[in-house]
């Protein structure tokens, strides 16, 4: 998109952009506020660079260190006038927004003596420590980058010694409130809160986010959302058209049309342009089976969504065919609307 090329041209020749973004920030003290916003200058024009070397010589280095080790410069003050300035472009531009969350892991195990660390990985290794970030990042359907409504950021405890029998045993009678995966139900609660009244808002995820309580939660907090199915879900059949399986009420419906999707390239593929078949079905899952904290809090009423399909057909030699099974709980109304949810995720 034209429009995202120009946002990024420009914010990297200048960094002027940083003084409208944090003008209302107030870290209760004038003087670190403006010194965050010195520093956050400093940092925008050089954003690849060891905050040494962007803050050009060791007296502003130092005041930069100070900032950040200042406890009245909390992330989420920081944060707050960036999320203003986001719901403010949000409701300048008018729906749909589609808000992407996604997870980053920032390794630290070139730096063994760093402090407050956790498993980024399997196991409890040094080379295997960093820190965790979940986002949700609002943007135009076009693609074009509003800003952040939910930022967290965490360390793990120690991966424990279990065999993979006994990790699911403990994973299915662990409370959401207590796993990782409740990043996702803040960040959509987030999401809908600070959301402008009167604008679509639509969150999209990848496959991580495909669990009951999700699913739950964005029906209690009337949420749209789009992400992509993990597993093949059991169904209510006599509300599925009578199918038991996901997959199997994909391959029951009919294909209502075929797309041109791009899929970027990443270390195990090349980029290329992948022709899918696109089918839809109206489903209802069943919920899965909890126990013991997990039961106490799960709920047990199944769940209507719509499941788009974009299946590739013919994929190249040595390439895996694309194979995108999305939930929604938007309205999908013929094949227009199914290309849209298609196109939609793909970003």
């Amino acid at each position: 998109d034209p429009e995202v090329h120009a946002i990024i041209d420009a914010g990297t020749r200048s960094a002027e952009w940083v003084t409208q973004e944090f003008a209302r920030a107030d870290l209760c003290d004038k003087r670190l506020d403006r010194r965050l916003m010195k520093t956050a200058q400093q940092l925008a024009r050089s954003p690849a660079s060891p905050i040494n070397e962007a803050c050009g010589d060791w007296a502003s280095t130092q005041a930069a260190y100070r900032l950040f080790d200042n406890p009245k410069a909390s992330p989420a003050a920081i944060l707050e006038p960036h999320i203003q300035a986001t719901v403010e472009r949000m409701a300048a531009r008018g729906g749909p927004i589609l808000v992407m969350q996604d997870t980053v892991f920032f390794s630290y195990g070139q730096h063994p003596k760093t402090r407050g660390l956790g498993p980024i990985g399997k196991s409890n290794h040094a080379h295997d420590r960093g820190l965790i970030m979940h986002n949700a990042l609002a943007f135009t359907s076009s693609g074009v980058p509003l800003g952040l409504l939910s930022q967290s950021l965490w360390a793990r405890h120690a991966v424990p010694e279990e065999s993979y029998q006994e990790k699911i045993e403990r994973l299915q009678c662990t409370a959401i409130e207590e796993k990782e995966s409740s990043k996702w139900l803040l960040a959509l609660t987030e999401t809908v809160e600070r959301a402008p009244p009167g604008v679509q808002v639509v969150t999209v995820a990848d496959r991580e986010s495909d669990f009951f309580e999700f699913l739950t939660q964005a029906k209690e907090q009337r949420a749209q959302f789009l992400i992509r199915a993990r597993t093949d879900r059991k169904l209510v059949p006599e509300d599925s058209e009578g199918c038991s399986r996901i997959l199997e009420a994909l391959t029951d419906a009919p294909r209502i049309g075929h797309l041109t999707v791009p899929i970027p390239g990443n270390g195990r593929r090349q980029a290329r342009v992948a022709g899918v078949e696109v089918r839809v079905a109206q489903v209802t899952i069943k919920p899965p089976a909890r126990r013991g904290q997990a039961k106490a809090s799960a709920s047990l009423e199944p769940i209507s969504v719509t499941v788009v399909a974009a299946t590739e057909h013919d994929a190249p030699a040595g390439n895996e065919a694309i194979s995108w099974v999305l939930l929604t709980n938007l309205p999908v109304k013929g094949f227009e609307s199914a290309a849209e949810k298609i196109e939609w995720y793909g970003k």
